[in-house]
């Protein structure tokens, strides 16, 4: 799988590891996802050029996977969550299992993994969210908002499995930090997609963030500053990188 058509939207992605979609207020950045996932009517998705709905259910299933900001489990427990997904898909139960312990380990899940899921933090119950998905390896990935209840080294390791097993996440996002992770961005605006490129060349441009009221990433920002007084020549998206270029 290398691209994703959504003639609605008059928009071409292709799958590159971390893509972030972020847009104004009801800008249909949710919408966008559960359209992905035929939540909501999908008929005009191509996969590859070939229309969505052309491809068997098993198999969207096992590619197509998005994450929704609800408080909805599936089961009672963080475990059998894990094997949840798995089981949808027909995942033989010895593999699945084995994928759970891989998933402990790496992941740190030793302390909750035996837990009642309505026990867990906030912040527990959206990483269980995204992993009882990522565990099951879709070639795509949405996630609506709920990285930004992680700390960074969950947040890296998601990141990490997922270039490691060719997994595209699209990561809907309203922290403007986390577009630092990604690879492109996408910016909507009333239920419209105004824009799609490169990270760096929307962060390079001032208007596209300020036009749906969101800021730059701190860095970005910082750097932006230290060029309106002449500290600097240009934008800079890494502190190492900028504070080498000032002091230089």
């Amino acid at each position: 799988m290398k691209t994703i058509e959504f003639k609605k939207y008059n928009l071409t992605i292709n799958l590159t590891p971390f893509i972030n979609i972020v847009g104004s207020h009801s800008s249909g950045k949710t919408k966008f996802l559960k359209t992905l996932i035929n939540q909501l009517n999908n008929d005009d998705i191509l996969i590859d050029d070939k229309p969505i709905n052309s491809f068997e259910i098993e198999f969207l299933r096992k590619n197509i996977s998005a994450v929704l900001k609800t408080n909805e489990f599936k089961t009672e427990y963080v475990k059998d969550e894990l094997l949840f997904y798995q089981k949808i898909i027909n995942t033989a139960d010895k593999v699945a299992n084995k994928n759970v312990e891989k998933f402990v380990k790496f992941f740190n899940l030793e302390d909750i993994i035996e837990s009642k899921i309505k026990n867990l933090t906030t912040y527990e119950k959206a990483y269980i969210k995204i992993l009882s998905l990522l565990i099951i390896s879709p070639s795509i990935l949405g996630i609506d908002d709920m990285l930004t209840y992680l700390s960074y080294d969950q947040k890296f390791k998601i990141i990490k499995y997922a270039k490691e097993n060719n997994i595209c996440i699209l990561n809907v996002t309203s922290n403007a930090e986390e577009l630092l992770f990604g690879t492109d961005i996408v910016i909507m605006d009333n239920n419209k997609v105004i824009a799609y490129d490169k990270t760096e060349k929307i962060l390079s441009n001032d208007k596209y963030l300020s036009n749906i009221g969101m800021n730059e990433p701190f860095i970005v920002e910082l750097s932006t500053n230290l060029n309106y007084y002449d500290l600097l020549k240009k934008k800079y998206f890494d502190m190492g990188t900028l504070v080498g270029e000032l002091w230089k």
